[in-house]
């Protein structure tokens, strides 16, 4: 009755229901950057969200993989790897993301939404509310999101024509970003918790005199994760919006169960704090059938959208959805590949184990035959490099003999007219040989370019990278111009690959352009 009274009374005035002086910033985001997402709540208090990016292709219906969870013995039935699909909700900048609470729900923060009367904001209200049973967090995501449509509608983020709406995370959403998401590469995402440089008491609070000591601590005190979101792991664990269910081997089971809270608390110790931690627990309370609350549990929120944006959406994921499914026939048309997708998306480990030793025998053939074309390609470069030497050196021969035959001109024309003879004779000997020079020249061109046209079958990528391994072998047999002359061949290998094969006339320049020798046209 006094909350509607006062909701009559500022909607008289012309104000927003609950209004009040802002709090001071160190109560709701202690730690502050540049891209937070900061929402208004009632009674002048904030809350704050974190981009958390999901990327993902370009296609309506494209979904990220992850492998969450951890292998362990004594939790494999609750815990045990499986493979799941993410995608973000809505755009931050040119990718995908979600917007996941960066601090847990505080006292101040919850009293400011489910009371009748606005707290007076203060450091003890900073601590994460607890003892709120799972209705009650899911109440005041309705209710939060309720005020934010009626007070701050232009504020909340939006795609096409739907805004956000405040609720909890599910079990996927909140491990993805306990371990950092794609903040941080495979191993270091699959570990048993995001990393913490500075030793895990700086960045969660968990059991023992030399971190929590026994009581939940204000929000942020402490360092974030990866994305920069605070207490994931450890000071309280946190309500996620669907049931528990256990992990039949790498995926959920049928059998649906209680409520669920994730990643530990201030009394778990320090050696069994985990990404991967999930707890079960009754909705109500045994003993007198009331909503379970326990001291140790609270929870932080997330925005979610509907994926039915505006009008457009249906047809838009029709369209998508034949797509994937051509794309899903012509997945079946390769073994390989289909191997390849069914391994990503398998968490069995018998399965697992049988589908590797087939993999393992079609990339021994794979192996076996990239080396041979490899090995081909390698010997096409080196050969085509030694004809390209030829040219040059026969380029250089020529130019000698050219001056020699100068060099014996001069001479016979100061030497006794009975010594000429044999001088006359070795100069027109050398004229001879000069004269070959350029149909010979030709012959080795024409054998370069034959081999350039039969090595330009193979993947670019290939080309580039063996050449890069035949120019390092012929660097290390002080081979001259040997590298050089590989690196060009590879070049006229590229080029005659996308369908422009050199002329003769524009080889044999590029041949002597990469040895040094001046070009002369004969």
């Amino acid at each position: 009755m006094v909350r509607l009274v006062v909701v009559l009374l500022f909607a008289l005035l012309g104000l927003s229901a609950w209004a009040g002086e802002p709090w001071p910033q160190a109560l709701w985001n202690p730690s502050p950057l540049a891209d937070d997402l900061v929402l208004p709540m009632p009674c002048g208090a904030r809350i704050v969200f974190r981009p958390v990016p999901v990327p993902v292709g370009p296609n309506p219906l494209d979904d990220r993989p992850v492998t969450l969870g951890e292998a362990d013995p004594a939790n494999d039935h609750s815990e045990f790897p499986r493979r799941t699909h993410l995608a973000g909700a809505f755009m931050h900048g040119s990718e995908r993301a979600m917007w996941v609470g960066k601090y847990e729900i505080t006292r101040d923060q919850f009293a400011a939404v489910m009371n009748d009367s606005c707290p007076t904001p203060s450091p003890s209200g900073r601590v994460p509310a607890a003892e709120v049973s799972w209705f009650e967090a899911i109440a005041f995501t309705a209710r939060l999101s309720t005020w934010l449509v009626a007070n701050a509608r232009d504020s909340l983020p939006a795609r096409g024509q739907a805004r956000a709406f405040v609720r909890l995370p599910t079990e996927e959403e909140w491990e993805y970003a306990a371990r950092g998401g794609a903040a941080l590469g495979e191993a270091a995402f699959s570990a048993r918790t995001p990393p913490m440089p500075d030793g895990m008491a700086a960045y969660v609070w968990f059991a023992g005199p030399e971190s929590a000591a026994g009581r939940a601590r204000p929000i942020g005190s402490l360092k974030p994760n990866p994305l920069g979101l605070h207490d994931m792991l450890g000071n309280v664990a946190e309500w996620v919006l669907e049931p528990y269910r256990l992990n039949r081997v790498g995926r959920p089971h049928g059998l649906v169960g209680g409520v669920v809270a994730r990643g530990g608390h201030y009394l778990t110790d320090a050696d069994a704090i985990r990404s991967a931690m999930r707890e079960e627990y009754p909705p109500f309370n045994p003993r007198d059938g009331s909503p379970l609350r326990l001291r140790t549990v609270g929870f932080r929120v997330v925005l979610g959208l509907v994926v039915m944006v505006d009008d457009t959406a249906p047809e838009t994921f029709r369209r998508a959805f034949a797509e994937a499914a051509a794309s899903r026939e012509r997945l079946a048309e390769d073994p390989r590949a289909l191997l390849a997708q069914v391994r990503r998306e398998t968490t069995d480990p018998a399965l697992a184990r049988g589908l590797a030793a087939v993999d393992a025998a079609l990339r021994a053939e794979g192996r076996l035959r990239a080396d041979r074309e490899r090995a081909a390609l390698r010997a096409s470069l080196e050969a085509a490099a030694a004809l390209a030497r030829l040219v040059a050196l026969a380029h250089g021969n020529a130019a000698v003999l050219e001056a020699v035959g100068r060099l014996l001109d001069g001479v016979g024309q100061v030497l006794p007219e009975a010594s000429r003879p044999p001088v006359y004779a070795a100069r027109e000997g050398l004229a001879a040989r000069v004269a070959e020079t350029p149909a010979g020249i030709a012959q080795v061109i024409d054998a370069y370019l034959r081999t350039v046209r039969e090595a330009a079958g193979e993947d670019e990528a290939m080309i580039t990278a063996e050449a890069r391994v035949v120019a390092e072998e012929l660097r290390a047999r002080g081979l001259r111009l040997g590298p050089e002359l590989v690196t060009l061949a590879a070049r006229h290998i590229s080029e005659t690959r996308r369908g422009r094969l050199p002329t003769a006339a524009e080889a044999e320049a590029g041949i002597l352009a990469a040895a040094g020798i001046p070009h002369r046209r004969r």
